[in-house]
């Protein structure tokens, strides 16, 4: 709620400043209409988080899914009555499809407050029953758990966004081809994280009622299906390659270049898997900081400067322009995989080594 109410003031005074910062009146007057109707729904962005974390923690992952689906599905015809003026709402523009996040943000986080309280499997919990003033030891130690999570998250988007930034000046072909191949790319993603999730909830769950041995065996099932994941999805990558970019773009030239970068796409999803299921696995035995420090290591230090190194100063066949940064960035990925893989063994062999 503190992070809530400290964005939301934020955003209004970023709107304030627009206003000031010497852009054309008309774009700044839009751009502030915009900024005051996203900030309404600071508030609940920053709380929805720790709810749906809670109600994923109690297993309850298919109530978040269908509050989230729920959610997309009424975002669409609400942005389009709130940008165009139907059915008796106001004709907004861009600042509609502002005030409908705002709201339903706001959906989002009464929904998963009313899961929270009523849900049948968890209703007996009383969650809001009781108040309680806080309890600042265990502020901490969910701070000093949590930093290094947003941390590893900085990190990893630095490094994507970096390449991207530099790759642009290599010239519009070279930053089209890198769009559409890391959108190919990242969608697996999603997959990888969604079993890292769900394994880090039950790895949790049998840690905390002292089944290390069981919480051990959830970890080996995660990384194994991940792994088989992954090589449906590289093979998937290489045989369907051009048609994948083809749903893209038109342009020969970008497709040609975006089809190779592709491979180098395709070869990381073998070690994106481990990467983002591994730092899953270190959370369930509260080893955050681990991840953050390999990741740094194997992006800032290793990934970024190979990238640059190659793209704008060796002249090495194939690992030219673009190609030099995705070539850095399976680079990073392979070592940060390796690092954290390595980490995971450790922790989670010294954990039932002390069980026995």
């Amino acid at each position: 709620l503190g992070l809530g109410v400290m964005g939301m003031l934020s955003i209004i005074m970023a709107a304030t400043l627009l206003m000031d910062a010497g852009f054309e009146p008309d774009m700044a007057s839009r751009a502030n209409d915009y900024l005051m109707a996203i900030a309404w729904g600071a508030i609940p962005m920053t709380m929805l988080p720790a709810l749906r974390g809670s109600l994923e923690a109690m297993s309850l992952t298919r109530a978040v899914l269908w509050i989230n689906f729920s959610i997309f599905i009424i975002n669409i015809p609400l942005d389009y009555f709130l940008i165009y003026g139907l059915y008796g709402f106001p004709q907004l523009g861009a600042e509609g499809c502002a005030w409908a996040t705002a709201l339903l943000l706001w959906l989002g986080l009464f929904a998963n407050l009313a899961m929270l309280n009523w849900h049948h499997s968890i209703r007996h919990l009383s969650v809001f029953k009781h108040f309680q003033w806080p309890q600042w030891q265990r502020i901490r130690a969910t701070f000093i758990l949590g930093l290094p999570i947003g941390f590893s998250v900085l990190i990893e988007m630095s490094m994507f966004s970096g390449a991207g930034m530099l790759i642009a000046y290599f010239g519009p072909t070279a930053a089209s081809a890198h769009s559409v191949a890391i959108s190919i790319a990242s969608a697996s993603f999603m997959i990888y994280l969604g079993l890292g999730q769900g394994m880090t909830i039950r790895a949790s769950q049998q840690l905390g009622s002292g089944e290390s041995e069981g919480a051990l065996y959830s970890i080996k099932v995660g990384m194994l299906l991940s792994m088989c994941l992954a090589f449906l999805v590289t093979v998937c990558f290489l045989v369907l390659r051009h048609q994948l970019v083809g749903l893209y773009t038109q342009d020969t030239v970008v497709i040609d270049l975006a089809v190779r970068l592709l491979l180098f796409g395709a070869i990381f999803q073998l070690v994106d898997c481990l990467q983002a299921v591994g730092i899953c696995a270190l959370r369930a035995y509260h080893d955050t900081a681990s991840s953050a420090r390999y990741q740094a290591v194997a992006y800032w230090l290793i990934g970024l400067p190979v990238g640059i190194l190659l793209g704008f100063y060796l002249d090495i066949p194939g690992l030219r322009g673009a190609s030099a940064f995705w070539f850095a960035m399976l680079l990073s990925l392979t070592i940060s995989s390796s690092l954290i893989t390595r980490r995971l063994w450790q922790l989670s062999s010294l954990s039932a080594t002390l069980k026995t």
